[in-house]
């Protein structure tokens, strides 16, 4: 069985979305013929917002190694709010109105911790590593990020051991939505992007999430297409087993699963929304928008305003069983993705599990990017334009009349199952399979 070292910052306990690619990769490869090592960092000194812990179990039987780190976001969050936990940004979610020492520690963030605040657990992680690839006959060294500083862990190894390297992007790293705020020098912007570059051209394998995000990184790069792959996040079958819920008769329930930060405005939807209420629509009276995940106060403001008569059940962040449980319990399940230059690129880590649902799904954002494209393979799943209220209250009135009707939805394309974890962790073992 070949053995592919794995160093990745998120791991479980750590909660959220940046965990889940990496680690249903490693609970699958072993049906392919592929052992998995992992290099993380320990949960006891890692800047986690949120822990799962229900996500060890899927991953009980993976070889974990686990090293200390140094890294200032420990220390800003207990400044910020007297626990080294709650406040630790995540995408800026909890800042829509910045203090100015909010201010300054982004432009420290930015301009002294390059290219990201977890540098600090570069030296330790590739010590590790090099331990590792001395003891055991490793084929391949896998890295991913966010953080993209991992990266750099990977750069190190490749001089030290010439040995097959992959470098996944689960999302932009120099155009990455959120650097923007950051107030960052050109020396930082220019220091950051070598090393975009370097990491780019030197590893002999881009893995990425999508087709549009593989062509963005084949021009950033100015790379042979022939090392850049795509593969989507999928959804684990076994999410959805053994689930409990109902749907409530007298309540419309739109959900939100996730983060919602200032740079993912749903002005549009909320307008949409807006006119039902106007009109006096006979599901105004029972509809409920429900948010289970961190969400800005300046969405819930908007929230509020716009619609004062809706009901809003803020649930915020739980661990992943519980999430799903709300899922499958709501009539609805939107997105809505960043407002970024490349917004092409984006998927949401969440959307194939919306799509495994088996849920109408309206999400915000390119209506002509790869999370669309994406979507039209399925039944009352559509990508709206922000600039679309208009169609996006034609759409609603579709899947309220159905429901006001109690005609059930049943989209009986399952092409989704393609998108399982099993399936998309085959596709992965077939690319190393190929290179080592």
């Amino acid at each position: 069985m070949r053995k592919a070292l794995i160093i990745t910052y998120y791991w479980p306990p750590s909660g959220g979305s940046g965990v889940q690619r990496w680690m249903y990769f490693a609970k699958y490869l072993k049906a392919f013929e592929i052992d998995p090592i992992v290099i993380t960092v320990d949960e006891k000194n890692a800047s986690y917002r949120h822990l799962d812990n229900s996500f060890n179990e899927k991953v009980s039987d993976v070889e974990v190694h686990k090293t200390n780190t140094r890294e200032p976001l420990k220390l800003y969050s207990r400044l910020i709010s007297g626990n080294a936990k709650s406040a630790i940004p995540i995408g800026f979610s909890g800042e829509s109105k910045p203090s100015v020492f909010q201010k300054i520690s982004r432009a420290i963030r930015g301009n002294l911790f390059i290219p990201d605040s977890r540098v600090g657990w570069v030296n330790f992680a590739y010590k590790k590593a090099k331990e590792i690839i001395s003891k055991e006959d490793i084929s391949i060294i896998i890295t991913t990020g966010p953080p993209h500083s991992t990266h750099l862990v990977g750069l190190k190894l490749k001089k030290d051991f010439n040995i097959t390297w992959l470098a996944d992007f689960r999302d932009p790293w120099t155009d990455l939505y959120y650097n923007k705020f950051l107030h960052r020098t050109k020396y930082a912007i220019t220091k950051d992007t070598k090393l975009e570059q370097k990491v780019l051209s030197t590893a002999n394998l881009i893995l990425t999430v999508g087709p549009s995000m593989r062509q963005y990184l084949i021009q950033k790069g100015n790379i042979d297409p022939n090392k850049v792959h795509f593969i989507y996040n999928g959804y684990d079958e076994s999410d959805f087993k053994n689930i409990d819920y109902t749907l409530d008769p007298e309540y419309f329930t739109i959900s939100h699963i996730g983060v919602i930060t200032p740079s993912q405005p749903i002005t549009a939807l909320l307008v949409a929304l807006k006119h039902f209420f106007n009109i006096n629509h006979p599901v105004s009276k029972h509809l409920r928008f429900r948010l289970i995940g961190n969400v800005s106060d300046e969405i819930m403001n908007e929230i509020k305003t716009t619609i004062p008569d809706l009901a809003v059940e803020y649930i915020g962040y739980v661990q992943k069983d519980v999430a799903t449980k709300y899922m499958l319990s709501s009539d609805l399940l939107f997105n809505s993705l960043a407002e970024m230059e490349n917004s092409e690129l984006l998927i949401s880590g969440k959307l194939m599990e919306y799509i495994a649902s088996n849920k109408p799904i309206i999400c915000l954002g390119n209506p002509n990017g790869d999370a669309a494209n994406l979507l039209r393979e399925f039944e009352y799943s559509e990508v709206f334009d922000r600039k679309s209220p208009e169609r996006i209250a034609d759409y609603l009135d579709k899947i309220f009349h159905n429901w006001i009707n109690k005609i059930k939805f049943i989209d009986t394309n399952e092409r989704y199952r393609h998108y399982s974890r099993y399936e998309t962790t085959r596709e992965l073992a077939d690319l190393i399979t190929k290179h080592i």
